[in-house]
């Protein structure tokens, strides 16, 4: 009989797996938050997981993020006819959009974690103050990329 067989195959000494805030909560910061909050607040679960290579993803939103709003600003032609046949909404319709498919994306990232933390009946921590905090600094980002392309364009 192999003694392999029965050694324990987890050991005790393994740190315990993070604790991510759950998939609704950023669902629901990405609605009313926009991109740069999602991105921010996504960053805090891969922060968590100890996974520094997810901020390539993270700065790819951040720049498409920044190039919607300079397209927005600067009336670039295409985005500006697709408004026209939207709505007057529409560009606020669209970084919401921008923002929940990012948050699409990172949940692509973080799936493994977040179905085992189901699985295991996991509770995620309470994520007011990490999302109300995410959202200021968004807020804050975003009216930064305004401020420098407006004064750009003066």
């Amino acid at each position: 009989m192999r003694e392999s067989l029965l050694t324990p195959s987890l050991s005790l000494s393994a740190a315990p797996a993070a604790k991510l805030y759950s998939l609704q909560s950023s669902f629901v910061l990405a609605f009313f938050g926009g991109p740069f909050a999602i991105i921010l607040y996504s960053a805090l679960n891969s922060w968590k997981l100890r996974r520094p290579l997810d901020a390539l993803v993270y700065l790819a939103g951040l720049a498409l993020g920044v190039t919607y709003l300079v397209a927005m600003l600067t009336r670039y032609a295409p985005l500006v006819s697709l408004i026209d046949v939207i709505g007057n909404s529409a560009g606020e319709a669209l970084w919401r959009a921008l923002a929940l498919a990012l948050t699409g994306i990172v949940y692509l990232l973080h799936r493994k974690q977040h179905r085992s933390a189901a699985l295991f009946g996991a509770t995620a921590p309470s994520p007011w103050i990490p999302a109300i905090a995410c959202a200021v600094l968004a807020y804050g980002m975003k009216k930064a990329v305004q401020f420098y392309v407006v004064a750009g364009l003066a």
